[in-house]
């Protein structure tokens, strides 16, 4: 007799699975993830399929004729010919977009060619310029003077040196002017079909002018101009400073967006890795979805960030906002503050105006450090609430916990009431705003205390982080709390 396994089910999730979280966050690389781990599903078939035989067998029920039928047989050959291919073809295509293939030390696609390029433009004090470099990185500096004088090179990948020449005669680099634009074009669409060719571009612009960056693959080195910046790129790293008016970036991928001394607004839409923005004189709104690290440094306007599972919004950072996916740190803001996340730690600290903050799954550590307080509502549905408020601090408080307990430590009588598996309080110290507080799953604890400085490890990019602070004295033991029995 021939029994049903679960082995076809399992696959069949797997699969499904597979694709909805590609639909769900088309970000992550399912791909790259099948394309080097896919042997384990052969392995977990094998271990599924050999309990089930040791269950049968000892339930005393009759066991297959073979261990694998010959359908099985056939699809793990699918699975195993797929897997490989899509590991050869994603190792391929990594090694063919570097064109590092050597043999004997040659390139197997040719050889690079590099070509000077040099172009000068009269373009007045306040110029509107475009760069249009497809492939390659451009680096624009404001300085004095009425002129556009570009230099660099073209890098061009060929088996022959005539061949590259071609290439780079076709793809001369030009400078012209449509109405009061000033375009800076690399041509490089004129080598459809030829060897690859990229552009290293070192531009001067007047220092009053306005920078427009269009490219295909390539990074962005904008500094030292009184006008907005307009990026919008396939795939590019963008570093801006001194830029005296609004910068507007659009990627569709990106390792590092860095913005520094911005006078105007900053805008960024997209997807991309490690984001720093800091010194900001305007609004900040940034709307995609960023996987890296997240730093917000002296901001003196409001900031929105929206992304798939996180939503903040705040009225000014004097000090710093940094978090990533598994955590958010923010020391020294104004709100109003309002928070919605998924998934995230939460750590809030010497703040003002109020603050709402809702997380599905994480902890929260709040320590406003000043006075008069705020209102502050704190919704998490499993995690820990940790607040610390300061020692001449008034205020009515709220809070429930549906499973897990209330400590507190605050001056005055508090009861705290048992409903089922959680607790209840509500109370208040003087006369202030409402602190509302709920966790379905977690330890909800309130206490006077100092503000520290944070101790979680500052984000940075060109260093290392703040040095680790020193352990926490001991926290004193809870008094003034009754609980009643209901």
């Amino acid at each position: 007799m021939s029994r049903g396994s679960i082995i076809g089910p399992v696959i069949l999730i797997l699969i499904g699975g597979l694709f909805l979280v590609n639909n769900i966050r088309p970000d992550l690389p399912a791909l790259q993830i099948v394309a080097y781990w896919w042997p384990f599903l052969l392995v977990a078939w094998g271990l599924i399929r050999f309990a089930e035989i040791i269950v049968w067998n000892s339930q005393g029920k009759p066991l297959p004729a073979a261990g694998i039928s010959g359908g099985e047989w056939f699809l793990a050959i699918i699975i195993t010919i797929a897997g490989s291919a899509l590991f050869e073809g994603k190792d391929l295509a990594s090694r063919l977009q570097h064109s590092r293939l050597t043999s004997r030390g040659l390139e197997l696609f040719g050889e690079q060619f590099d070509f000077p390029v040099a172009a000068t433009f009269a373009a007045g004090k306040t110029p509107r310029v475009q760069i249009e470099n497809l492939r390659g990185n451009a680096r624009v500096v404001g300085a004095d003077g009425e002129e556009v004088k570009v230099t660099g090179r073209n890098s061009v990948r060929a088996f022959e040196r005539p061949e590259a020449e071609k290439v780079n005669n076709l793809c001369k680099l030009e400078i012209v002017k449509q109405g009061d634009l000033i375009i800076i074009r690399t041509n490089q669409d004129k080598a459809s079909g030829e060897p690859r060719i990229e552009s290293e571009l070192e531009i001067i612009v007047p220092r009053g002018a306005t920078v427009q960056g269009r490219g295909r693959y390539g990074d962005f080195d904008i500094s030292g101009i009184a006008g907005n910046v307009d990026i919008d790129s396939d795939n590019a790293g963008v570093r801006l400073s001194e830029i005296g008016g609004g910068v507007r970036v659009d990627l569709r991928r990106s390792d590092l967006i860095r913005a520094s001394k911005v006078k105007g607004n900053v805008e960024l839409r997209g997807r991309g890795s490690d984001v720093e923005l800091e010194h900001v004189e305007g609004t900040v709104a940034v709307n995609g979805s960023y996987t890296g690290e997240i730093l917000f440094r002296n901001i003196a306007k409001p900031l929105r960030f929206e992304s798939s599972n996180t939503a903040l919004r705040l009225e000014k950072i004097s000090g710093t906002l940094q978090f990533s996916r598994g955590e958010l740190v923010a020391e020294d803001f104004v709100g109003p503050f309002s928070l919605r996340s998924n998934s995230k730690d939460v750590e809030l600290r010497n703040f003002s105006g109020g603050i709402d903050v809702q997380v599905d799954r994480g902890d929260l550590d709040i320590r406003p450090g000043r006075l008069p307080l705020s209102t502050m509502t704190l919704t998490v549905e499993s995690g820990n609430i940790d607040v610390v408020l300061p020692e001449k601090a008034q205020f009515s408080l709220t809070g429930e916990v549906d499973k897990g307990e209330i400590d507190l430590n605050l001056p005055g009588q508090w009861k705290v009431e048992e409903e089922g598996k959680g607790q209840r309080v509500r109370g208040a110290v003087g006369t202030g705003p409402n602190i509302a507080i709920k966790s379905d799953r977690g330890e909800l604890r309130v206490r006077h205390g100092s503000v520290e400085t944070s101790s979680r490890t500052s984000v940075t990019f060109d260093g290392p982080g703040k040095p680790p602070q020193p352990p926490k004295a001991p926290e004193p033991p809870r008094k003034n709390l009754e609980v009643v029995q209901q």
